[in-house]
């Protein structure tokens, strides 16, 4: 299975509504993406690691679940050198994705047999992926996930 690897950080400033949600609440900027991808992940059927520079929030005692997305806080490494970590301890890199607009690292990751998308690619299948999206969505969020987005949204 094709499995993604995304910079967070990198993504959130390809994302004019995340860019600007940044701005003001990193954790809501962070949540959104997750939110995005978990839900292109269920669709387009792959696996997904999302890299954000630094440490797991301090009001967060435990990760929540955001399955198919596994969240990744690069500490002490940055986002950039986790990722190329991930890639050289890959066993498959066939089945890499490198998604980024750091030309290094795309660089990096093509020198390992990885395919790669820019940021703005990737930013293009979440726009295409939001447009297909019914009214109804299919996939039933678990009590944690409902809860995460209350407590975003203010309602808890």
């Amino acid at each position: 299975m094709q499995h993604f690897i995304i910079d967070g950080y990198n993504v959130i400033h390809a994302v004019p509504a995340l860019k600007k949600t940044l701005l003001h609440d990193a954790e809501s900027a962070r949540e959104l993406l997750i939110h995005s991808v978990g839900q292109l992940t269920h669709t387009k059927k792959f696996r997904c690691s999302i890299i954000f520079d630094g440490t797991v929030p301090d009001h967060s005692l435990k990760q929540p679940a955001h399955a198919p997305v596994h969240v990744v806080y690069s500490f002490p490494f940055t986002a950039d050198g986790k990722m190329k970590q991930m890639i050289e301890h890959s066993r498959n890199r066939s089945l890499l994705t490198i998604i980024t607009s750091d030309r290094e690292i795309l660089r990096f990751a093509k020198n390992y047999s990885c395919q790669t998308h820019t940021s703005t690619y990737f930013h293009n299948l979440l726009s295409e992926a939001n447009d297909t999206v019914t009214e109804k969505s299919d996939v039933a969020l678990s009590k944690s996930q409902i809860d995460e987005w209350l407590k975003i949204f203010g309602e808890k």
